[in-house]
């Protein structure tokens, strides 16, 4: 559905990141010259794609979902988060053609298949907690306040360039203090790449342990926080919208 009518359809899924990967080569590799922890660019950049792609369409969509279908909600019944939730199975399939494209490129430089597998599984729930986390906040938020819907796109857009996608979490330990290292997971996309590079890559977090646990925990808060409020929020949303 997401591709009908479309000349190339489905073929859409493949040459997004692939032509997004080649501008984040240019910018980041040829101008920029970062670091990518020894890994090719290429496999890192794409490793970084495959769950930034699965975020930011989660995220976007589920936040701009009750206010595209508020003609819906004001005539039928039934439960309104299904509408947010539901986001995350299209960009499931997304990040599957993604994740595709990446093995087979990046075969040369990946680990082994149980840790892959693992530490794919870790990442792709901590994605999802913490993308439908706030989802459901700004969704909820966005029929009181419409405002939010002009947020969601630079705040995203911030995000990605805050995410280690195409270059290394060292970066960022070589230019401020240790003791704000712990700040950089609260950007819930710092976790998620770097519990998957550590299975696919063999690449240590930044905080080693530690990061990950103040990372998930934060990933869980989101979510959590997100879902009760929009369980709060859900008897008015038809009046609202």
């Amino acid at each position: 559905m997401r591709y009908a009518q479309t000349f190339l359809g489905a073929l859409w899924a493949f040459i997004q990141p692939l032509i997004t990967v080649a501008v984040l080569y240019m910018v980041f590799n040829t101008a920029l010259k970062a670091d990518t922890a020894k890994i090719p660019f290429l496999s890192y950049a794409l490793s970084g794609l495959v769950f930034w792609g699965f975020f930011n369409y989660t995220l976007s969509q589920g936040a701009s979902a009750l206010i595209q279908a508020r003609t819906m909600l004001q005539k039928i019944y039934f439960p309104r988060i299904l509408l947010v939730l539901s986001k995350s199975l299209v960009a499931a399939v997304d990040l599957l053609f993604v994740l595709l494209i990446f093995l087979v490129l990046a075969f040369a430089d990946l680990g082994s298949g149980l840790e892959m597998l693992s530490s794919f599984i870790a990442a792709l729930v901590l994605a999802f907690l913490a993308a439908q986390g706030l989802a459901l906040w700004f969704s909820a938020l966005s029929i009181r306040f419409r405002d939010l819907q002009q947020i969601i796109p630079f705040f995203s857009q911030l995000l990605f360039f805050l995410s280690p996608i195409a270059y290394s979490p060292a970066l960022w330990s070589e230019n401020i203090a240790q003791q704000y290292h712990y700040l950089l997971y609260l950007n819930p996309m710092f976790t998620v790449l770097e519990l998957w590079r550590l299975g696919v890559f063999g690449l240590e977090p930044l905080l080693h342990s530690t990061g990950l646990i103040i990372g998930s925990l934060n990933c869980l808060f989101l979510f959590l926080s997100g879902w009760l409020y929009f369980q709060r929020s859900e008897a008015k949303m038809a009046d609202l919208l």
